[in-house]
């Protein structure tokens, strides 16, 4: 008895463990426990290291914005004592130029997943998965894609709606045409002139705009403003550049003439009822006046981005594919309505107001404090 005992006690030291010690089942846990603390180790390394890149890419930026500043504060101190028609239209320039810079520096990340939302159509889920799936895989640094060259083509752009707008409303009053009951230009003279501006300025900064777009969508491929421009002409050539300017040139015309005519309309009967308006009610009225100009171009503006894309496939990842070709503008909307979805036309839409509210609302109120600086005046 004692021996049969000691023997079934021992069964695990046989062939057949017994039934009350699971050897593999023991190992199995073993390995899976093991795994498990080797993949959390994995992720901390991970975490730290991507943790590293963005203090990193943080450090890389401040002697850039500590030079942007410099120079900011050194040209308005030059150009604030000039009174000539000169001085005066570089002031309109330069005062659009930072108001713009800042304004799309504070909501880049927005724009950054609001492009890619448009160019890719239902492969995005939302823009809040997006955005921490840009956060996952690329830090930091990732948020801001394509912020430089958004920058370097803002400034010039915005710089040149402000002064175009200016000069157009100066001459629509000489010819005395749009003036309305106030002795002001009314809705429709600003809509004019507003959307005539942006399509000038449109027309000077698009290689720019391309630019951005490509280090948003492919920031593997090209990390630096010199490399974007090398695939794009590798791919497409100099026409590359200019692929879906006129999509963008029809696009400006309401996009900015809807945001003047809206802003400088509720501004100027803000101020007839009750007064000077104050950083509240020009915040509120820039963003009002975003809203609207977004919403009122975005399907252009989704095409234009899918022409920016064509031809530009990485080539070396077939998981990448350059979007469909469209031949223009309307065969474009044609196409993506019937074989995505109206709604696909829409798409981005959210980020898009949600970046062009602030950075519309946040761009005026510098533009406003600027020209007070400055001390120029408009019409």
């Amino acid at each position: 008895s004692i021996v049969k005992n000691t023997v079934k006690n021992n069964n695990i030291f046989s062939g057949r463990p017994s039934q009350s010690f699971p050897v593999s089942a023991f190992v199995s846990e073993e390995m899976s426990s093991s795994a498990l603390r080797k993949s959390s180790v994995n992720e901390k390394l991970s975490s730290l290291r991507g943790g590293k890149s963005d203090i990193n890419f943080a450090l890389s930026v401040i002697p850039t914005i500590a030079v942007t500043l410099s120079f900011t504060a050194v040209m308005t101190t030059l150009l604030r004592p000039l009174d000539s028609a000169v001085a005066q239209g570089t002031k309109l320039v330069f005062a659009g130029a930072v108001a713009g810079i800042i304004s799309r520096s504070f909501c880049a990340p927005l724009e950054m997943v609001s492009t890619v939302m448009m160019c890719k159509g239902d492969e995005c889920i939302s823009m809040v998965d997006e955005l921490e799936r840009t956060w996952k895989e690329e830090g930091l640094r990732g948020m801001f894609k394509g912020n430089g060259a958004n920058c370097l083509k803002v400034a010039p752009s915005r710089g040149s709606q402000f002064f175009f707008y200016e000069l157009l409303k100066k001459k629509l009053v000489l010819m005395g045409w749009g003036i309305g009951a106030t002795a002001s230009l009314n809705a429709g003279s600003r809509l004019l002139a507003g959307g005539l501006a942006g399509m000038a300025a449109a027309c000077i900064v698009y290689p720019l705009e391309v630019v951005k777009t490509m280090l948003t969508l492919y920031p593997g491929q090209c990390r630096t403003i010199p490399q974007a421009f090398k695939l794009i002409l590798k791919n497409g050539g100099v026409a590359g550049l200019y692929r879906g300017l006129p999509p963008t040139l029809i696009a400006m015309f309401p996009y900015v003439g809807f945001e003047f005519m809206v802003y400088e309309t509720m501004k100027n009967r803000f101020e007839t009822a009750f007064g000077p308006a104050g950083v509240a009610a020009l915040l509120l009225i820039g963003a009002i006046s975003g809203a609207a100009a977004q919403a009122s171009a975005h399907p252009l503006d989704v095409i234009r981005r899918r022409m920016q894309m064509q031809n530009m496939g990485k080539g070396d990842d077939e998981k990448e594919k350059s979007p469909k070709q469209f031949s223009n503008m309307f065969t474009g909307l044609y196409r993506v309505a019937k074989d995505e979805g109206w709604h696909v036309l829409f798409h981005g839409l959210g980020p898009a107001c949600f970046e062009k509210v602030p950075s519309t609302a946040i761009g005026y109120f510098i533009y406003e404090a600027m020209k007070v600086t400055l001390m120029v005046s408009s019409v």
